[in-house]
């Protein structure tokens, strides 16, 4: 059995139980441990909060410049 992988913040996502579509990005966690999750391919236009647990890392995921796009601007 191999070790779990640490989900970070800029970790590239797959829920567990639904490993299809691009992956979704973690973006940041809230006070509950919660990963903060932006699925590009859904356009949600919002982010959704999954248990790490019920997340796995998409492991050679080659991410393009389109993968991400953001309303605004970092400053």
């Amino acid at each position: 059995m191999t070790a779990p992988t640490t989900i970070r913040t800029g970790a590239r996502v797959y829920l567990r139980d639904g490993v299809a579509g691009e992956p979704g990005c973690v973006v940041g966690f809230d006070r509950k441990g919660k990963a903060e999750v932006i699925w590009p391919d859904l356009d949600l236009g919002r982010s959704t909060f999954h248990e790490v647990d019920r997340l796995i890392v998409a492991e050679n995921v080659d991410v393009g410049p389109h993968s991400l796009e953001f309303d605004g601007v970092a400053a």
